[in-house]
């Protein structure tokens, strides 16, 4: 899909090789981990916190699919600042490479990657994601 980046990625276990290691979901039914990629029904979600040193400027990546009748949304919300980047697909995606850069203010501490399942029907796995990458530019 894409070329893969050769910069260190903040994001532990974005590949998903170690299914759920590193990453917290508040609706554990609606998340399986398979073939190194992750897949969610409506309306599971999983998180990671990722600890900031200093602020500078940031690219965030995931690659996303979606069945048909499904979509999904991929974030980074930055504390204290409480700003979000996003990207987002919508129903029957093939696998598509999401990208977007941002500037993180020098008082962020911290930031939270949140994949989410937002549209589809429940009880259908629909909205996967792969290659979940946070890197200092």
């Amino acid at each position: 899909m894409s070329e893969q980046s050769t910069k260190a990625n903040l994001v532990r276990n974005g590949d998903f090789t170690q299914e759920g290691k590193d990453w917290t979901s508040d609706t554990p039914e609606k998340v399986r981990y398979k073939d190194g990629y992750c897949v969610l029904q409506l309306p599971g979600r999983i998180t990671q916190k990722v600890t900031l040193t200093n602020g500078g400027e940031f690219r965030f990546s995931v690659k996303m699919k979606t069945e048909q009748g499904s979509a999904c949304t991929a974030q980074v919300l930055l504390y204290p600042s409480w700003q979000v980047h996003s990207l987002s697909i919508g129903g029957g995606t093939p696998w598509t490479a999401k990208s977007v850069n941002f500037t993180v203010p020098s008082d962020t501490t911290e930031v939270t990657i949140k994949l989410q399942a937002n549209d589809g029907s429940f009880g259908t796995f629909g909205s996967y994601f792969d290659d979940v990458r946070l890197e200092q530019r």
